[in-house]
C-alpha cells in the first residue's frame, strides 16, 4: 500500500489533505525488521516515529525483559517524543517480522513549518489525544478499589 494511504489513519494526521499526506509520505522510509530486532534502545536520541505497516513492536522496560506495551499493524510507536524531545526512555523491539514506516522528526518539523494547515491538524490531534488520555487517567485515579 502507498504510504500516504497508510498515514491518513495515523491519529496525528487525521484530517490532513491529500496533498499534505503525499508530502508526509515523501519524507517516510520503509524499514524491514526480523523478529527480535531493536527499533530503538533506551537512551537513543528520539529522532523519528514509526508506523507499523505490518507486524508487532514491543516496548520493554530498560534493564529488564518486561514488556509493558505492545503495538501492532496500523499503530504508531515513538510519536510522543516528537513533542518532548530528549532520548528514548525504553527499548522498542519487534516480536515478529515487521515492516515500519519511519517518519524522521527533523523532516516532519520542516514540513510542518512549510505547511501551516498540516501543523494545525497535527497539533490539534495531539492535544485531543492528550486530553482524552488525561481524562481517562484522572478517572482511574479517582476510582476506589476495595
Amino acid at each position: 500500500m502507498v504510504p500516504a494511504e497508510l498515514l491518513k489513519d495515523v491519529y496525528l494526521f487525521w484530517g490532513a489533505t491529500p496533498d499534505d499526506l503525499a508530502a508526509l509520505a515523501a519524507i517516510t522510509e520503509r524499514k524491514n525488521f526480523l523478529a527480535g530486532d531493536i527499533v530503538y534502545r533506551n537512551g537513543d536520541p528520539a529522532n523519528a516515529m514509526f508506523y507499523i505497516e505490518m507486524g508487532t513492536v514491543e516496548i520493554v522496560r530498560p534493564g529488564t525483559e518486561s514488556v509493558f506495551a505492545g503495538f501492532g499493524t496500523g499503530q504508531t510507536v515513538g510519536e510522543v517524543a516528537f513533542f518532548d524531545g530528549g532520548n528514548r526512555a525504553a527499548v522498542a523491539r519487534t516480536r515478529e517480522v515487521t515492516r515500519l514506516l519511519r517518519v524522521p522528526f527533523d523532516s516532519l518539523r520542516t514540513l510542518l513549518a512549510e505547511r501551516p494547515g498540516l501543523a494545525l491538524v497535527v497539533y490539534s490531534n495531539a492535544a485531543m489525544f492528550l486530553a482524552k488520555h488525561l481524562r481517562q487517567l484522572a478517572l482511574e485515579m479517582n476510582h476506589r478499589y476495595f
